[in-house]
This record gives structure tokens, sequence and C-alpha cells, in this order.
């Protein structure tokens, strides 16, 4: 069976991102002629060329990975939805006897009002699916008899009922063949990712990743990613990358394995991760390991500062853990980014300016060290289904209680709505000055490892 496997057109202000998703697909399809097309590679005219590939490949199925309905800051908000599901009508205009099938983050979040919305899709594959999708290949007829699989039968959609989560003994290695990663190395983000574990045990009230792939953490070893990273380096020149786990540092003794594989290896790799924020995550073990492997930056995603509403997010750490990151940054001479979310839940002017005190703070001890990055992420939380924050916000009347979330909802009541968009605006502008500032110097400001 010949299948094309196509992460489908996403908004022109997100920088490319490598489809590792696909490429884990790709790597479990025994058996069928398989290539992998990403139509954001072709920005200046996106349909024309999918309509050209699926011409000269005449697929028999397509798998479209549907990955972000938002991206990017709050001033480069565009809506995802739209070239996604012309993505879909194209497909099937150009093959109308083609099986559709939808997948990705966006799917599995969203995946009913997905084919409701998307009556060009025939099949719909919820969550981790590289063994779903091969078993659906494998007996197209009676998807009935596949776990998390949506489906269409008499007029109505039907779902088979949610499947565990993939076990890492059980996977290969994506394959990184089918897809040249020239030029995601090219983009000035760095777009190349790898796994090392899946799942999160942290509870944050807005995060839909525990939905997604649950709350136990599966983590491969650290010979095999280390394999993994070796690959890339030898065979593809990757030279950055990012860990894409939900959290790299939960368990330290996994992260500090990784790093230490990475050296005994000699890899000349440059890296970053996302990591969390209490000490007891953060030992000095691990900083040093760390900077030996090649980890140029540490992204930290608190969201807030202030003590009262980290507990209101349900964060792990406190205050003090976030002066603590400051603090080691600095004695292990790591640079370091932050996000914050402005306006959550019992927002008031003294907590929002708690995130600039910080800020001013970070800024005097690290200098140059915070990348100024951290003021674009600055941002409402987006109000995703399938979490606590969006029943909070119906209990709350910020959204109705029917609403799909599929056209963006953000928590930014009242009249600190108003202090936030004086706050980004601001951020904006300094940013945009200082990037000015940096290419008139023939330098790259905040070029390393993320963007």
């Amino acid at each position: 069976m010949r299948v094309l496997l196509v992460q489908a057109f996403t908004a022109l202000d997100m920088e490319l991102v490598y489809p590792l998703g696909l490429a884990y697909l790709a790597a479990h399809l025994d058996g069928h002629e398989v290539r992998i097309f990403d139509v954001n590679l072709h920005r200046a005219a996106p349909f024309p060329a999918l309509e050209a590939e699926l011409r000269a490949f005449r697929p028999t199925v397509v798998g479209i990975s549907l990955r972000n309905m938002k991206v990017g800051m709050p001033h480069l908000h565009t809506d995802d939805f739209q070239p996604q599901q012309e993505t879909v009508q194209l497909v099937k205009k150009v093959l109308p006897d083609v099986t559709i099938v939808a997948g990705g983050t966006a799917f599995s979040l969203y995946s009913e009002i997905m084919m409701e919305r998307l009556p060009e899709v025939d099949l719909g594959v919820w969550g981790e699916a590289e063994h779903r999708f091969p078993a659906l290949l494998a007996d197209l007829e009676h998807p009935e008899r596949v776990k998390g699989v949506y489906y269409r039968r008499d007029g109505a959609v039907h779902y088979t009922g949610r499947p565990p989560g993939e076990e890492w003994k059980n996977l290969r290695h994506p394959r990184r063949d089918l897809l040249s990663h020239a030029p995601y190395l090219a983009s000035s983000f760095v777009s190349v990712g790898v796994q090392a574990k899946r799942g999160c045990s942290l509870h944050c009230i807005h995060c839909s990743d525990t939905f997604l792939l649950g709350h136990r953490v599966r983590m491969r070893s650290p010979t095999d990613v280390v394999d993994e990273i070796e690959h890339l380096v030898r065979d593809h020149g990757v030279r950055q990358l990012f860990f894409c786990d939900q959290i790299f540092n939960i368990p330290a003794s996994h992260a500090i394995a990784i790093c230490q594989e990475i050296v005994a290896r000699k890899l000349d790799i440059r890296w970053s991760a996302w990591f969390n924020e209490h000490r007891n995550t953060l030992p000095d073990e691990l900083m040093v390991w760390l900077k030996r492997a090649g980890c140029g930056l540490l992204s930290f995603s608190p969201d807030h500062v202030d003590d009262r509403m980290l507990k209101n997010l349900d964060k792990n750490f406190r205050y003090e853990d976030m002066l603590y990151t400051v603090q080691i940054a600095k004695k292990h001479g790591m640079d370091v980014e932050y996000s914050f979310f402005l306006n959550s839940p019992g927002e008031d002017s003294k907590s929002l300016f708690a995130i600039l005190k910080f800020l001013i703070h970070a800024r005097m001890e690290l200098g140059p060290q915070l990348r100024l990055f951290t003021l674009l992420m600055m941002q409402p939380i987006r109000i995703y289904p399938h979490t606590r924050l969006f029943e909070l916000a119906k209990e709350t009347g910020l959204v109705d209680k029917d609403h799909v979330l599929v056209e963006g909802q953000f928590w930014n009541p009242g009249l600190l709505q108003y202090a936030v968009a004086g706050i980004q605006a601001g951020a904006h502008a300094m940013y945009d000055v200082r990037q000015r500032v940096k290419r008139l110097r023939g330098t790259t400001f905040d070029s390393v490892v993320r963007g």
C-alpha cells in the first residue's frame, strides 16, 4: 500500500518543526511504500506543492498530522484550523477515492469536533499511533477492531475507546531517511527534536499534555536515546537539537545518565530542553553534566513567580525555587529563558508586578545569560479542552459550557487585560529594538539552541 504521511500547513508565524511524530509512524509501517511530505517546507505555494506530490505518488492512504490550532505569540496569532482544513480538502479534491486518516496533537485534543468539521476525514487515530495506525491499515474495512480510532458508519461518528500508551521497548527509532534535515537545520529555530520520555507527573491546571500522554513517565534507556542522537550527528549533520519531553529533568537521575552518555561518546552537539524549576530537580551534579554534554540553554516554563499564583496553577515549586534557578544558572554559566502567563486565575496588580520584578532581578544577576526571548514568552493562558482550567472557565462563566475551543479562548478577564496588552507591547518593542541593534552589529541575538 502506498502511504503518504503529511504534516499539515500551520501558521506562517511558526518556524519549521521536523515531523518527528510522522517519522515514528513511518518506522512502523512494514510492507508499505511510505513517503513523508511537510507542507510547511513550501510556504510560498504550499497547496500546489502538495497537489504535485499527490499526483506523482498516487497514495492509497494519506495520513495527516494536525499539530496546532493556534501558535506564536498573541500579537502573531493566526487561526490554524483553516489551513489544516484546506489541506484535508485539497487531498480529497485531488484524490477523491483516497482514505484520509487524521492524527496528531490537535486532532487528539479536538477529535469529535474535528470529525464533525472535516467530513473529508474518513478515520482518525487518537494519541500515540505507532502500532494502532499499522493495525488500522491492515484492516481498513473494520476500524472498530482497533482501539483509539474514530470512524464513520451509518451517518454517525463512532469511537473505539481510549487505548493504553505506547511502551518504549516496543518502539523503533524514527525513520529519518524519508525527509531531508537540511531545511530544518537552516531554520533560525532549532527544529530537530528527540524524545527521551513521554508523560508528565506534574498537575498544572492549564496543561493538556497529561490528557494526551498521561501522568506516568515512560523513559527510554539513556543508551537508546544517545544512539539516536549519534545517528543524527553522524548521518544527518545535526549539531543542534531540542529534547521535546514534557520535562527533561524529572527524574534528574535519568537526565544525568543521558548527559553522561553524550559525554562518553564525545558527541559535538548543542541542545536544550524544558526543565522543572524545583531545586530538587536541579542538583549541582545535573548542572555539571548538562554543561559538559552541550546543553546551551535552560528553558523554564514556570508561568508565574508569586507563591499564591503558583498554588492556583498547581505548580510543584515556589518563589524560592525561582530564585534558585537564577542562582544556579549564574553559578554554572548557563543561559536561561522563562515563559510566563499574564492575568492567570486570581491575578492582581501586585502579583503581575511580581513577574516584572523577578525579570529585573534575573537580568541584573545574569546579564546576557537571560535570553530576552523571554519577553515574548509572556501571554495570557490559552484554554485547552480536557484541562482543569477549562472546567474553571466554565464555572466562572468565562467561556460557555458548550464551547469547543477550536477558536482560541484565553484566560484574560477584567481590567488587567489592558495592563497585559501594555506589558506585551512594551516587551515586543524592546525585543525588536535589541534585535535590530544586534543585526547592525553583525551578530545573531538569541540564536543558539532555540529561537
